[in-house]
Parts: C-alpha cells; sequence; structure tokens
C-alpha cells in the first residue's frame, strides 16, 4: 500500500513536473517565433524609431518641403537586388532615404536592377561609351529625364583626406535630382574656359554645388562660341588672362560683348578673382565697373582680429544687415539667427564702388545698383607689394549689382555677382558645416533667379552620430530589455505552479 501511494506520488510529481518543462518550452518557442514574426513585419513595414542626434535615418522637414509640389512620377533605381544593396553600408544608409521619400510621396518609387541581368534596360543611362553604370550606381529619373550618381556623391569626404567620410548628404542630393528631372526646363549653367579658368580639381566641388541646385553645367569658349538660348548663369572662375575686348572678326562679336547681350538678355554672371591676376583683367574689370565694381589690383585683405588664420588672411566677412539694401534678401535667413555663422574669405582682393550714389540710372526705364554682400571690418589692413598698411575706410568682400529694367509694362531683372576670392568657393569652405560659404551660395542662386532650389537641407555630420538619450533614458531601455523576458518566464512559471498546487 504504502508502496503505491509513493509510487503514486512519484508520477504525480513527475506529471506535474513534466507539463512545467512543456509549458516554460512551448513558451519560449512562443516567444522566439512571435520575436521571427514581429522582426519580419518590422523589415517590411520598417517600424523603427531614429534616435541619432542628426536624425540620420529619417527625412527633415525641409526635404518634405521642397518636395511637396513635385507630382511628376519619378523612379529611384539601384543596380543590385535589394538584399545586396542593404548589405552595402554606404547604399543601405542612402537605399533607407529613398524608401523615406517612397514612403512619403505616392509618386516616388523604388527599383532593383542587375548590371549584368538588366544590362540592356540600364544602356539608356549611359551618356557616352566611357559612362558605366555599377553596382554603386543610383539613378533618379523621371520620364526622359534622369540623374546617375555613384553611391559616393551621397557623402562628403574631408578635404584633407579623402579616405574619410565625415556627414552624409542623401537628402540633398535626392531632392537636387528630383527637382532636376522633373523640371519642365532644365537652365544651363556655363563656366568660361580659355583664360585658365579653374574647372577641375578643387573646382568640381563647385561644380556639383551649381548641379544641384538645379542647373545643367557646361564648359564655354566665349571666343568661338554662343551662349544656348536656356543659358541662365555665366560663371567666371579664377581667370588667369583677360576676356577679348576686341571685335573677333570670325564671330562678330568679342567676349565682352557677348556677356553685355547675356545680361541685356536678363541672364546672371558670377565672377571670383585674385588680387594676384585681377591686374592682367583690363577688359573684364572695365566692364564690371559698368556694374559698379571696382577691384583693387595686387592688394590684399588681412584682418587678424576677425580671421580664422594665425597669419590674418582668411578673414571673416562682415555681414551687410542694412535690410534696405539689396544684399540682405540674399541671407536673409543667416542674420535672422542670434549669431551668425562664418563666411571666410581667404587672401581676398577688395571691392569699391564705382560710384556713390545708391542708384544709377542707365536711362529713363531702366537703373543699376550695387550692395555689399559682405564686407571688412573697422580693423582690416591692406597688404600691397609686402607692406601692410591700415584700411581706410571699409570695403567689400563679395557685392551683387543688380539691373533693373521695365521692357513692355514688365518687370526684369539681371544680376552680377563679384568676389574677391576664388578661395571662397573651394571645398575646404563649400564642404564644412562650420562656415557659411555654402548656404550663402544656395542663397545668391535663388537671388539671381533660379526657383527650386533645395536650401536649408543639412547634411548630417557622422561626428553626431550617437543616440540623443540621456544615461538615466539609457539606463531604463536597458532594464526594460533585460527583465522583460525574465519576469514574463517567471509569471508563466508561477502560472504553472498555482495550478498544480491547487488543481
Amino acid at each position: 500500500m504504502k508502496n503505491n501511494i509513493n509510487s503514486m506520488a512519484k508520477s504525480k510529481k513527475l506529471r506535474y513536473g513534466g507539463t512545467s518543462v512543456a509549458l516554460t518550452v512551448a513558451f519560449v518557442a512562443l516567444v522566439i517565433i512571435v520575436n521571427v514574426i514581429f522582426s519580419a513585419f518590422a523589415t517590411k513595414y520598417r517600424w523603427y524609431i531614429d534616435m541619432t542626434s542628426t536624425s540620420l535615418y529619417s527625412l527633415d522637414d525641409a526635404t518634405v518641403e521642397v518636395l511637396k509640389n513635385v507630382d511628376s512620377d519619378v523612379l529611384i533605381t539601384f543596380c543590385q537586388d535589394k538584399d545586396e544593396v542593404d548589405a552595402d553600408s554606404a547604399l543601405f544608409m542612402i537605399h533607407n532615404t529613398a524608401q523615406n521619400l517612397a514612403d512619403k510621396f505616392h509618386n516616388i518609387k523604388i527599383e532593383y536592377r542587375d548590371v549584368m541581368r538588366d544590362k540592356k534596360y540600364l544602356e539608356r543611362f549611359r551618356t557616352v561609351a566611357t559612362d558605366f553604370v555599377k553596382t554603386t550606381s543610383v539613378i533618379i529619373s523621371s520620364g526622359t529625364e534622369y540623374r546617375k550618381y555613384d553611391s559616393e556623391r551621397f557623402f562628403i569626404k574631408d578635404t584633407e583626406d579623402p579616405t574619410y567620410i565625415w556627414a552624409y548628404n542623401g537628402e540633398n542630393r535626392f531632392a537636387s535630382a528630383i527637382l532636376q528631372v522633373t523640371a519642365s526646363e532644365t537652365p544651363t549653367a556655363y563656366f568660361t574656359m580659355g583664360h585658365g579658368e579653374a574647372l577641375t580639381g578643387d573646382a568640381t566641388t563647385f561644380i556639383s554645388l551649381i548641379e544641384d541646385a538645379g542647373y545643367k553645367v557646361e564648359p564655354i569658349d566665349l571666343s568661338t562660341q554662343e551662349l544656348s538660348e536656356d543659358a541662365r548663369l555665366l560663371i567666371i572662375n579664377d581667370p588667369q588672362y583677360d576676356f577679348g575686348g576686341i571685335y573677333e572678326e570670325h564671330t562678330g562679336k568679342s567676349e565682352i560683348e557677348k556677356i553685355d547681350e547675356f545680361l541685356d538678355g536678363f541672364g546672371s554672371v558670377m565672377t571670383f578673382v585674385s588680387p594676384e591676376r585681377v591686374g592682367n583683367l583690363k577688359n573684364l574689370s572695365e566692364f564690371l565697373e559698368e556694374w559698379g565694381v571696382v577691384f583693387m589690383p595686387g592688394v590684399t585683405v588681412s584682418d587678424p582680429e576677425n580671421a580664422v588664420s594665425v597669419d590674418g588672411f582668411s578673414v571673416v566677412g562682415q555681414y551687410n544687415t542694412a535690410e534696405s539694401e539689396l544684399a540682405s534678401s540674399v541671407y536673409s535667413k543667416l542674420t535672422d539667427l542670434s549669431s551668425q555663422p562664418k563666411a571666410i574669405f581667404h587672401s581676398a582682393t577688395p571691392i569699391k564702388h564705382a560710384w556713390v550714389e545708391e542708384n544709377k540710372n542707365m536711362s529713363d526705364l531702366s537703373s543699376r545698383v550695387i550692395s555689399d554682400v559682405f564686407m571688412t571690418s573697422a580693423t582690416t589692413k591692406l597688404t600691397e607689394n609686402g607692406e601692410t598698411r591700415d584700411a581706410d575706410g571699409v570695403y567689400g568682400l563679395m557685392t551683387i549689382s543688380q539691373e533693373y529694367k521695365i521692357v513692355d509694362n514688365e518687370d526684369y531683372t539681371s544680376y552680377v555677382v563679384a568676389c574677391g576670392s576664388p578661395e571662397f568657393v573651394s571645398p575646404q569652405y563649400l564642404n564644412s558645416n562650420v562656415y557659411s560659404n555654402r548656404d550663402v551660395i544656395h542663397s545668391l542662386l535663388i537671388s539671381l533667379g533660379k526657383e527650386n532650389v533645395p536650401a536649408g537641407i543639412d547634411f548630417k555630420v557622422f561626428a553626431d552620430y550617437d543616440l540623443d538619450i540621456t544615461t538615466a533614458q539609457a539606463n531604463t531601455w536597458t532594464y526594460t530589455l533585460v527583465l522583460v523576458m525574465p519576469i514574463c518566464i517567471a509569471v508563466a512559471c508561477v502560472v504553472v505552479t498555482v495550478r498544480r498546487r491547487y488543481r
């Protein structure tokens, strides 16, 4: 009898013990299954919280604002299968931005092609025979218009160490490409050539900035070529030799005459000259003087009290905050800040105004006005022929001139921007999130009449790539994630034990 009782007790204990183990195993299996299912849904529907301080994995409001009026269908093409795209760390970030855009805008779609399997399909994205579509290419297209970029174009590299990538510029790249391919017309920005201008090397950063602003960029030799009808902007970047001011028999017009006619047709000109070379540019200087711009050849600005370099030649430009002047419209968003970011002019030549009066009447129906965009400070010094002296006043570092005309009762404007420092558009300053040079150029492009410039979309610095939470919040998340599973298991065990005891 006693043996039977012991046997029954052992059998009951074994039965309940087996049930407890089975329930525990079943619960763990359920947790794993739920986790797998949740992970699958999270991957498919992109359930995540962006906790980076720079919102690296989210769309900025500025991007949404820029693209909100785009109605045309846009297709973003990746040249690998989706799993291969996500396996590449650079393409993963670009792909995430593309997905954010597709989620936000119904007219933006994503497709995945293979450079070998879909070779024939991708052939249409080759502009020349030596241009290849690569596995790292990202293509943004709408109808027959497209822009093709390698993945590295979505990032910003250090100017001194090109292997070091320090910021992500994907949103700006996508926004500018979408605006370009959906625009009813793509205006052309011409960079002059034939005078020793900088068109390669460091100039490529400036050229990319113009492209990002929605322009098609082309070089032009004004001695033999004509500006096209879609020309909107002419850029003269650090010429070493002068422009032809004499009648050219084979073209019928001089280079200066072509520039003048372009401005008469309501185009705009940006020119960047250096103190060492401006003395050689007699014809160009005489033409710019008609727009109120007078450079001081051989004279360089220094200002040890307002510079970012020890020698004082990397001068911090002073904003023109006079709201009544033309320049105030160029950077109103920057001057509205409580502390304005620095705009740097390295080895700059000062600019004087050709006339003192506020406006110069060209005729009864036209007038010109010049305004300093940036100026020197009261502590500026001028260096000429190795000798340094105190400046006898304030000079311009960058100016903007406007010609206002009335034609058939319609108002028209042309602009000339002059800068005494080619270094203003160097990669050192355009790629920096410390200085405002890039934002100033963006603002100028808006003022010069080009619409749909994606201004206000900032690049996202990897140096700030951290969780934007406090230590207390981090501890809370840690405790939650560490304790949730054991607590769930403990609760399950208590339920099983109670049911076994009172069954």
